[in-house]
């Protein structure tokens, strides 16, 4: 490469017709070029400084300064005419770095304009003070100095034109190198989408197991070949997941399922027994009222009849009073004469029969009219029979005792009715006390009953819809189920997640 440089520069200055002769005029004015550099390239810095565009090619001033160095030791290269094969690599190096800073040509041409143009303007200045450098020169070289500032010319034109056709031959080259990368990059680009494409299609059709294991993807592209496969091995997983929750799902589900529809046909039945409770509580409260109503009747029949086994008591008493004085008048009548002896007799059998009447009837006591009737109506014949009244007084006398007795008796078998009356009266006063309140508790149970009907009605209800529900999720699990199918999935994945997520079925309770 080095040598076709060469060549190429040799080429170049044969073309432009540059001799030895113009290496000699060259070096005639090396000492004027070098003491003038310094200048020219001041100008030419300062120049650069006040032209944005060629100053952002410089970060600082030290990095100028640097710049201005090398430059200058490069042109005393030119300056001392020495155009070898170092210096031709150097120039071609200089439009390398020209072209890898982007640096355009005409700011590299512009800048030699002005280092050229100052040159010039020196070397005419020198020739027309007469005491400059060329005032030393042979007059052969003095009245060439056409040929001097042409050698110069040729000079920096020649590296001018190294330089740019060193920074084409670089900017082409990286052309090439940047279209034959495109190119490569292109052809990897059509690889890449072909396999992701075949990829992707894979998917689409739900081939979750699909990946990219192509070694032709290029490392550049790798990443969406990562992403791809983790994408695939996330919905595969997340699938089978999904599929494993909808097992459970349509599992657990179909259990709840039996259970409330068990519960909902439980509750159905509790509640067709519990309106048949509340129909039979209804009868049993109108009952146990009756009960308590004919309980009062009977406390108000054994308060009448304790009233009139005292009446029939003090009846009793009344009759013993009369026996007694009767028994008194029987004596007294003893003494009567004639037919009232007879009459008293008659009366006392008519009181024996009276005492007797009484005795039988018990505690109505009506046969005591009877005999009274009887009595005046004896009373009335007692002036016919005076003769029977005394025979009758005598034998009434130990009648009347035994009446007394009897009486007595009667009395005492009345005051036990009354306490036996009494003690009912008692009994079935706490009888109609107790069925009263059971009457109050069967109703309060009767209402009870009827909002644990009511309660029982809504239960049956809501377990229904529980049921329509769970049947409901049980047709969504089984459709998402279908959906999952549709794709294909690892069986040795799921069957992992599977033994990963194992864990105790919901136990429900059974309502049968």
């Amino acid at each position: 490469m080095k040598n076709n440089n060469i060549s190429e520069f040799k080429s170049r200055q044969d073309f432009i017709e540059m001799s030895e002769d113009d290496f000699r005029s060259i070096r005639s004015v090396q000492a004027l070029i070098d003491r003038e550099l310094p200048n020219a390239l001041d100008k030419f810095y300062d120049q650069v400084r006040r032209t944005p565009k060629a100053r952002g090619f410089f970060s600082s001033e030290t990095q100028i300064e640097h710049a201005k160095q090398a430059q200058q030791a490069h042109w005393q290269r030119i300056s001392g005419a020495r155009f070898d094969g170092e210096y031709v690599e150097k120039v071609r190096e200089i439009g390398s770095v020209h072209a890898r800073i982007g640096l355009d040509p005409s700011l590299y041409i512009d800048g030699y304009g002005i280092l050229l143009s100052h040159l010039v303007h020196s070397v005419i200045d020198d020739i027309l003070s007469g005491g400059g450098f060329l005032s030393r020169i042979s007059p052969r070289i003095a009245r060439n100095l056409g040929d001097v500032i042409g050698s110069l010319c040729k000079a920096v034109l020649l590296e001018i034109g190294l330089t740019v056709s060193s920074y084409m031959d670089d900017i082409n080259e990286a052309r090439l190198a940047m279209q034959a990368e495109q190119d490569h990059r292109a052809r990897e680009d059509r690889e890449a989408i072909e396999i992701i494409g075949s990829a992707l299609t894979a998917l689409a059709n739900g081939d979750l197991t699909y990946r990219i294991e192509d070694d032709r993807i290029p490392e550049r592209l790798d990443v969406l070949k990562q992403h791809f496969n983790q994408t695939a091995e996330t919905l595969e997983l997340s699938l089978g997941k999904i599929a494993l929750n909808a097992e459970d799902i349509v599992s657990t589900a179909d259990g709840i399922r039996q259970g409330a529809e068990n519960l909902s046909r439980r509750s159905e039945q509790q509640a067709a027994t519990q309106e048949e409770m509340s129909a039979a509580l209804s009868q049993i409260t109108q009952r146990v009222a009756k009960t308590a109503e004919e309980t009062r009747k009977a406390n108000e029949m054994v308060n009448m009849t304790r009233g009139d086994a005292e009446h029939a008591g003090g009846v009793v008493q009344g009759t013993i009073e009369a026996i007694s004085a009767i028994e008194t008048s029987s004596r007294e009548i003893a003494g009567i004469i004639g037919i009232i002896n007879d009459i008293a007799l008659q009366t006392n059998i008519l009181a024996l029969n009276a005492g007797v009447e009484a005795a039988r009837a018990g505690t109505v006591g009506r046969g005591f009219a009877v005999v009274a009737s009887e009595v005046r109506a004896l009373a009335q014949r007692s002036a016919d029979a005076g003769r029977e009244i005394s025979a009758l007084i005598n034998l009434s006398g130990g009648q009347v005792k035994s009446g007394v007795a009897l009486v007595h008796e009667a009395g005492d078998a009345l005051r036990r009715i009354m306490s036996q009356v009494q003690q009912i009266n008692d009994v079935v006063s706490t009888i109609s006390a107790s069925t009263q309140q059971q009457s109050a508790s069967i109703s309060q149970l009767n209402s009870a009953m009827g909002g644990l009907e009511q309660a029982t009605q809504k239960n049956a209800a809501v377990a229904e819809e529980s049921a329509s529900a769970v049947r409901n999720l049980v047709a969504t699990s089984d459709e998402l189920t279908q959906m999952v199918t549709g794709f294909t999935l690892s069986t040795r994945d799921v069957r992992r997640s599977r033994f990963q997520r194992e864990k105790p079925r919901l136990a429900l309770i059974r309502t049968e």
